[in-house]
């Protein structure tokens, strides 16, 4: 397909399609990630790309399979397919050598995607990242009688504690090929910088996940930022500054 700068949907091979946005500019380029039930119109993205605006640096922002304004249903993704969703918006939208931002899911996802494409990815920021979240912060937490309706009836209703009257369903599915992705039980072979920024009141994440990520981490070359008054979404407009300069003190040492 043709890059063009702008909006623009990235046909997938089996008829799905994803939304994104793109800038083009120079390299390093920066690829945001959002988290689970977001999307790429939340605060990270936006304030990133007004940064890479700035900078006349490429970006590019998108949306999951089953979120915003892709196709799908975020019932029927799964980690494996949101890690082929990241990768193929790496190969087709982006040139040269990319820094992958991601938030919650997206941090997952950006280590992934990561050790896929370690020839193209230069740098990764997480921000409350959640490697293993479906695994250790789902299954581990689930009742008996939740654990059972997961396997008899194949799926899991969860209260939204951002939207009370939109609650999760989690399927089966998210659960068991989470277990193919894990990647906090043994070492994660990546060495290229990475970032962390986690907030310590984040409900959802526990902050020691970020201490786990760097521990498994084979860089050397590896920083955490613990917001002792941060939650999860870390949106609020110091949070949004925080984050635009940890990226750009990253690119501006990989440049």
């Amino acid at each position: 397909m043709t890059k063009v700068e702008g909006g623009g949907i990235l046909s997938r091979t089996d008829g799905a399609s994803m939304a994104y946005q793109r800038l083009e500019g120079k390299s390093p380029g920066i690829v945001f990630l959002h988290g689970f039930h977001s999307d790429m119109e939340g605060g990270k993205a936006l304030a990133l790309e007004e940064l890479c605006k700035k900078q006349g640096r490429a970006f590019v922002r998108f949306d999951l399979f089953g979120h915003g304004r892709s196709s799908g249903k975020v019932e029927d993704g799964s980690i494996s397919r949101w890690a082929d969703d990241a990768t193929a918006i790496l190969d087709e939208l982006t040139e040269g050598p990319q820094v992958l931002v991601g938030s919650s899911l997206g941090g997952w996802l950006t280590l992934l995607t990561a050790l896929r494409r370690r020839d193209r990815v230069v740098g990764l920021v997480g921000v409350a990242a959640a490697p293993d979240f479906t695994e250790d912060l789902m299954w581990t937490d689930f009742t008996p009688e939740q654990r059972r309706d997961l396997i008899e009836k194949g799926q899991v209703v969860l209260p939204n504690c951002y939207e009370p009257e939109n609650p999760w369903t989690v399927p089966r599915l998210l659960i068991e090929d989470g277990r193919n992705n894990l990647l906090l039980r043994d070492a994660i072979n990546l060495f290229c910088p990475v970032r962390l920024i986690q907030g310590q009141k984040d409900a959802d994440v526990p902050w020691q996940t970020a201490l786990k990520i760097a521990d498994c981490l084979a860089s050397e070359d590896v920083e955490i930022t613990l917001v002792k008054d941060g939650d999860h979404r870390l949106s609020r407009d110091h949070d949004l500054a925080r984050l635009c300069d940890v990226v750009e003190k990253l690119v501006a040492g990989l440049s």
